[in-house]
């Protein structure tokens, strides 16, 4: 006869020079850049709407205090050095997420079954034939509220109180009337099924009758009165059970030696072996202040063959009893300990719905701890991933861990690709986006409220905020003195071709640092205080030529240029431009075009692995610039360019398409010369850095898996504008104390920093120079 398991018991020219002083700063409201910026990292549980996804410590305490969770030891005696059997699972922080077991459906196969018990009250409960107390059997009726019982009715709780249950009576039925009932609880959608029950017969016994040629079916049939045919269908339905739900079988209390056949059925029958945890008991010694293990203490079989899928628990329990709606017991044994491992697995099917039982399985076997046997290893399971666990003979994979079974297991990473088997992976601090200034906040804006998929080793879903991969980048303050510091012969290396006679001149800029800097300035679309208010500006190290012809109206010219990229030290850009320049008496006006090739950026914005940018992308820009000689050494400068990015990304990864990017700059200046003595000069500058206006990036983006391991994409388009447009206001100060020395002090205030609305920045430089040749 079947028996019931129990006993009642986580830049050529050269000089030298010298500075004395260079302070730059970032003002109040400033923030700095880097893989996620201000964002929250916090990595949270893919899980349904209630559940925070992360612990409340202060509502994990909270439970564990309750007098529900407490009741569950009252009916025994403690030591501070024995643990409490939910506390030893880390059940209060798990249900402190706020997972509850909500919507999952727990089979229990066991007798003497009180439905009507205030513990199962507002549950949906299915009953497979009768399910009522039989020969006054009330060991049902106690499993199932350890698995299930309610939390806000009653004394006691379960370990997923929100659960519902199906019931069938293993005393009531053959094991052929069990086969019929696992595949009703597996048509109502259970995603586990308790069994504390089973045959006091070793594994050994059933491998010894198949070592002569006997069929598992067959072996089995002989330590029972049910028919070879009979067993088959048995194995038959817990094998298809395990598509969609997990087998949990308490294993003998007696020690055989061995696992027993009934929790070892894997061990003979290894297409059981997908989703299937056998349970046994242990006594537990603890360190009261941390809880950790100290030592153990078997009460049970062992896990024995079964080791690779086993765990143990504390069985001492306080619950239900069939003796009243509102009466209670206490009991001890594996089949206590077996349906808190039950209830674990609904508590991972409503936090990890879109895994397979065989996943749910492997997070507990793969979490669990087993410190308290870590010099007595006697095998490592490797669950892939690089994710390997020890297990003992005795003890097999340890002490389930709720709260790590919840948490990522190994290494998290983004995943792209149609699934998780064959897709890459990328580190999380190697998959990023960086913006580039003219973006400011854009793309964060964008995607703060977009919750992207990423998945531990063992594939479970879990979500962050898409925002956390965003770099920001930030317009740095370049000080104008410290500028004037550089030495122009290894800094800006220039060559000029022509004589007096020409009306053409022939510039060659090779090793030009901080971009096309020299180009800039001749073009007007720059000045010191501004160096970035063109699109030029994203070039570096970069060789130029710029051939201009002398009219009568002025000049016109043309430039190609071919550069590093400022923020792709892989990516390039070159490009031409023309611009023609109108002398009006003391003043000149200047037009251009510029086409621009940019490799491996966008307008600035770098993808690393899984975050791709477009292998070219093309931008065309006008500009307009002026310079005007007032009296009294008053000069008044400024120029502007308009433009527009187009381009189209390619390969595997996340961005699909990025829609034509319009953006600006602009600066206008005023200089005195002479100001409080000869050859000084004081300059005042009003600027924009370049700045995108507008223009739309499109991203597909993983949200979650399937039960099959393939990743679900949601689309995602938006606005790439920033929310500020960033002002820089600047002034400078330069004189020469003597033929051979120059000084220069520089100050600049930044409203809008970074294109963020709100955010300010100052910086403040001086420098002393002297010729020493």
């Amino acid at each position: 006869m079947a028996l019931p398991k129990q006993i009642h018991r986580m830049g050529l020219m050269s000089s030298a020079c010298a500075s004395i002083l260079m302070l730059a700063a970032c003002g109040p409201g400033a923030s700095g850049g880097g893989t996620g910026g201000s964002t929250s990292t916090s990595i949270t549980a893919a899980w349904a709407t209630g559940s925070a996804g992360t612990e409340n410590s202060a509502l994990a305490t909270t439970i564990a205090n309750s007098s529900e969770f407490l009741a569950v030891d009252r009916n025994y005696v403690r030591a501070s050095t024995k643990p409490h059997a939910y506390r030893l699972i880390k059940l209060h922080n798990a249900l402190s997420t706020g997972l509850t077991g909500s919507g999952q459906l727990v089979a229990v196969v066991d007798d003497g079954f009180l439905t009507t018990h205030e513990e199962f009250s507002g549950k949906i409960i299915h009953e497979y034939g009768i399910v009522a107390p039989y020969l006054g059997s009330d060991h049902g009726t106690h499993v199932a509220s350890i698995a299930t019982g309610n939390q806000g009715t009653g004394e006691i709780m379960g370990v997923a109180p929100e659960a519902d249950l199906h019931l069938a009576s293993f005393e009531r039925n053959g094991i052929l009337g069990l086969g019929y009932a696992t595949e009703d609880a597996a048509s109502k959608g259970a995603v586990v099924q308790n069994n504390s029950w089973g045959y006091n017969y070793s594994i050994t016994n059933i491998q010894s009758q198949m070592s002569s040629g006997k069929s598992a079916a067959a072996a089995l049939a002989t330590y029972t009165t049910d028919s070879t045919a009979d067993w088959q269908y048995y194995i038959n339905a817990l094998d298809e059970f395990q598509k969609t739900g997990v087998i949990v079988f308490a294993n003998a209390n007696t020690n055989l030696g061995d696992v027993d056949m009934s929790a070892g059925l894997p061990v003979v029958a290894p297409e059981l072996a997908e989703a299937w945890i056998s349970v046994s008991e242990v006594e537990f010694f603890i360190d009261a202040s941390t809880e950790k293990i100290l030592s153990a203490k078997l009460l049970s079989t062992p896990c024995g063959q079964a080791a690779e899928f086993c765990l143990v628990g504390d069985g001492e329990t306080y619950a239900a009893s069939d003796n009243a709606n509102n009466a209670y017991e206490g009991g001890a044994g594996t089949s206590y300990t077996a349906p808190q491992v039950a209830g674990a697995v609904a508590l991972l099917a409503e936090g990890f719905p879109s895994l397979t039982p065989g996943e749910w399985r492997d997070r507990l076997l793969a979490s669990a701890d087993n410190l308290f046997f870590a010099s007595n290893i006697d095998g490592t399971t490797d669950f892939g991933g690089g994710v390997t666990h020890g297990y003992s003979d005795i003890f097999g994979h340890g002490v389930m861990n709720i709260s790590a079974a919840l948490q990522p297991i190994g290494d998290v990473s983004v995943v792209r690709g149609a699934d998780l088997s064959s897709g890459t992976r990328s580190s999380l601090g190697d998959a990023s986006i960086s913006t580039g200034a003219s973006y400011g906040d854009g793309l964060s804006r964008m995607l703060r409220e977009q919750e992207m998929a990423v998945f531990d080793a063992l594939n479970g879903d879990f979500s962050i905020r898409a925002d956390y991969f965003v770099q920001e980048g930030k317009n740095t303050y370049q000080s104008a003195s410290v500028d004037q510091l550089q030495d122009k012969g290894q800094s800006r290396t220039s060559l000029s071709l022509g004589d007096e006679t020409s009306n053409v001149n022939n510039v060659l800029y090779f090793g030009a640092q901080d971009g096309l800097a020299q180009l800039q300035t001749d073009l007007g679309l720059a000045n010191s205080l501004a160096p970035n208010v063109s699109v030029l500006s994203f070039a570096e190290t970069a060789t130029a030529v710029y051939q201009s012809h002398e009219t009568s109206f002025g000049e016109y010219g043309f430039y190609g240029f071919s550069a590093q990229h400022s923020e792709n030290l892989n990516g390039s850009l070159s490009g031409a431009g023309a611009s023609a320049k109108f002398n009006l008496g003391n003043s000149s006006l200047r037009l251009g075009f510029n086409q621009m090739v940019e490799s491996g950026a966008f307008l600035g914005m770098v993808g690393n692995d899984a975050f791709n940018t477009p292998t070219l992308a093309s931008a065309q820009s006008a500009n307009l610039s002026f310079n005007t000689d007032l009296s009294n050494g008053i000069n008044l400068f400024g120029g502007a360019e308009l433009g527009r990015a187009v381009g189209q990304a390619s390969g595997d990864g996340f961005v699909t398409n990025f829609d034509g990017a319009s953006f600006s700059g602009f600066h206008i200046g005023v200089a005195k010369a002479d100001l409080l003595q000869k050859g000084d000069r004081v300059t005042l500058s009003l600027a924009q850095p370049i700045r995108a206006d507008a223009g739309t990036v499109t991203m597909n983006l993983p949200v979650g898996r399937d039960k099959d391991g393939n990743i679900i994409y949601d689309q995602v388009t938006g606005n790439l504008s920033p929310s500020g447009r960033e002002i820089d206001i600047a002034a400078s100060y330069f004189m020469q104390p003597d033929a051979f020395s120059t000084l220069q002090f520089d100050v600049m205030y930044a409203l809008d920093a970074g294109h963020v609305a709100g955010e300010r920045t100052y910086g403040i430089g001086a420098s002393f120079k002297r010729d020493l040749n």
